[in-house]
């Protein structure tokens, strides 16, 4: 298309889905959630210093891989508790799976804040990504996807640590938080979110 577009919303669904060509190299679709987001960075990355103007990505995109690596991790712990001989439930087995899960969330949510961050593209500046948050993109993987909105606002919230030290606020990722039916009651399933977002705006903007 048009590299001169204001913004552009990246296909990360067909990316991450279907694979991709990134400097002539094949990427497959990812195994886990972590590789899901590095892949999602160097998207953003290559698009940043070919373009002027902005582009968004959809976190909804990246959801499915939470579960991607939860089955991965529930078949590494059920592997770790039979070799050392511990008989272990499913649901312990879940647990210190999940534990795992939210672990890896923490580090690409990180990843991703880090590398927008840092990127400085070729015209000399950070990439203007919007973070879109929208609860109504999945039914599916939608408890997966809370997981990463929360992840997402608590960085947001404690900030960066700068060169000195001090955190301070990056001005990218924007992150557009969207208000729906399950978010926006106080009774509503993500009500938390929303909460936590009012927080983030309060303390960020």
């Amino acid at each position: 298309g048009d590299v001169y577009k204001r913004q552009c919303l990246v296909n990360l669904e067909d990316m991450l889905q279907n694979g991709t060509v990134i400097s002539e190299t094949m990427i497959d679709t990812p195994k886990s959630f972590s590789t899901a987001c590095n892949i999602a960075t160097q998207a953003i990355a290559q698009i940043a210093s070919s373009q002027y103007g902005g582009q968004s990505i959809s976190l909804a995109h990246l959801a499915p891989f939470v579960d991607v690596s939860r089955q991965k991790f529930r078949l590494q712990v059920r592997d770790e508790f039979e070799k050392a001989n511990i008989a272990a439930s499913e649901e312990q087995i879940n647990d210190v799976a999940e534990q795992r899960v939210r672990d890896e969330i923490k580090r690409g949510v990180q990843m991703i804040q880090y590398q927008v961050i840092t990127l400085m593209t070729t015209n000399g500046q950070a990439p203007f990504l919007s973070v879109c948050m929208y609860l109504g993109e999945t039914e599916e993987y939608k408890e997966e996807l809370a997981m990463i909105i929360e992840e997402f606002l608590n960085q947001r919230i404690l900030g960066f640590k700068n060169e000195k030290g001090v955190y301070i606020t990056p001005a990218f990722p924007k992150l557009l938080y969207v208000l729906e039916e399950d978010n926006i009651h106080e009774n509503s399933k993500y009500w938390y979110l929303t909460e936590l977002a009012a927080k983030c705006t309060a303390k960020r903007m």
